[in-house]
């Protein structure tokens, strides 16, 4: 939720050529005028400054050295920018420390909700999971939708059983990553809104699309990037692998997906982490049919797993693509276009179509991550470490074919 990328590309910046000996000198800037003594005790100008038209208003660029930790530059220049009408970004160029004054102030959206429209999603999430969660066991999903209609039908109570731990697992892991970016974002004092369920009344599907929370006011710093972007696939993974072994130890269900084995959906694939934990907690030697028939909880962990690792894809606005950043900078934009392209290689000659489904959701909301307002504040070890941690987590969770026929 940064400005525009086109404010990092400096080299393209329009800097005005000099004019020659009989060309009248320029009048000068007042606004430019103040706004370098406004950097005074922050950064050392070097060599000329300038400035450029944009959209939003005027730009004008600062060269030179920052005189203090990035951090506290920043949060200088903030308080000094805005009482001049302006919005500082800090940036690097050219192995050179830049300052840009964007004129006007930070964006926020304005979005307000109510809270009975976030309880009206879960609700009606919870209602389309369930229905989905029964369909696993044999249950046709007409059938479902009768009994919910019907309370006396004999039907009822075998939905709900079978249908109701795939819901509240699933709703649970998606609910959890929420969150996890939810709090992130408000310790860092970014405005969000709570989580949308999106429900899904499709045969075949899980019930859901998932969950979203809007970000409001920007992330400011890597730092703020980093904690928003990877404490949700955090905490939906804390979440989603006890749940998957407790489902492989829960009794099995009398059912079978009859509907997803009409569409050729025989069996899942585990991808590292949960082969290995899946080995560990139950004696097979045939685990991924025994996630897809055993118990509704397992399977729905193992789709809570397979959500996490695709929004962990180093694109765009994707978690993945939030973490990247603030971890390689701008070194993340090819990364994201050979991702993009790895996702149309898999979608158009492998076995799941999906791919090109997060190809063209990669596509909408961005390829290139936008940098935050302060790209130079250093992501630090912990975070580092994190992170590295995070992409290993990404590669145990990733499978490239997920279901199989035979």
């Amino acid at each position: 939720m940064s400005l525009s990328e086109t404010y990092s590309e400096l080299s393209g910046s329009q800097t005005p050529s000099p004019g020659g000996p009989d060309d009248p000198q320029p009048a000068v800037d007042p606004k430019l005028l103040r706004l370098r003594d406004a950097l005074d005790g922050v950064m050392d100008i070097a060599g000329e400054q300038h400035s450029f038209q944009r959209g939003v208003g005027k730009v004008y660029i600062f060269r030179g050295r920052l005189t203090a930790p990035p951090n506290v530059a920043f949060d200088t220049l903030r308080q000094r920018f805005e009482r001049l009408g302006f919005t500082p970004m800090l940036q690097r160029d050219r192995d050179e420390e830049a300052v840009l004054a964007v004129e006007g102030k930070i964006p926020e959206r304005g979005i307000k909700t109510r809270w009975w429209l976030h309880l009206a999603l879960l609700l009606i999430t919870m209602v389309t999971t369930t229905v989905m969660g029964a369909a696993l066991t044999g249950i046709p999903p007409r059938e479902t939708w009768g009994a919910l209609r019907d309370w006396n039908t004999p039907i009822l109570w075998p939905a709900l059983r079978d249908g109701l731990p795939f819901s509240l697992t699933l709703l649970a892991i998606l609910g959890i990553h929420e969150m996890g970016h939810y709090v992130a974002a408000r310790l860092h004092g970014v405005k969000v809104t709570p989580p949308f369920f999106i429900p899904l009344p499709v045969s075949n599907s899980l019930g859901t699309l998932g969950a979203v929370i809007l970000i409001k006011s920007p992330l400011m710093n890597r730092r703020a990037l980093f904690d928003v972007g990877v404490a949700g696939p955090l905490a939906g993974l804390v979440v989603a692998l006890p749940l998957f072994v407790i489902g492989l130890h829960a009794e099995p269900t009398a059912g079978i997906p009859q509907a997803w084995i009409e569409a050729g959906i025989r069996r899942v694939a585990n991808p590292p982490l949960l082969e290995a934990i899946g080995s560990l907690a139950v004696d097979t030697a045939d685990l991924d049919r025994m996630v897809f028939y055993r118990h509704p909880m397992a399977l729905a962990a193992w789709f809570g797993v397979l959500l996490t690792s695709l929004n962990l894809l180093p694109l765009g606005q994707f978690d993945g693509g939030h973490v990247a950043y603030a971890l390689l900078g701008r070194r993340a934009w090819p990364l994201a276009q050979l991702t993009f392209a790895s996702l149309l290689f898999l979608g158009l000659f492998g076995a799941w179509f999906a791919w090109l489904i997060w190809a063209f959701m990669g596509l909408m909301t961005g390829l290139r991550h936008p940098p935050p307002f302060d790209d130079l504040t250093p992501l630090g070890r912990v975070r580092t470490i994190i992170g590295l941690v995070t992409v290993v987590l990404f590669a145990l969770t990733i499978v490239p074919v997920p279901f199989y026929s035979p």
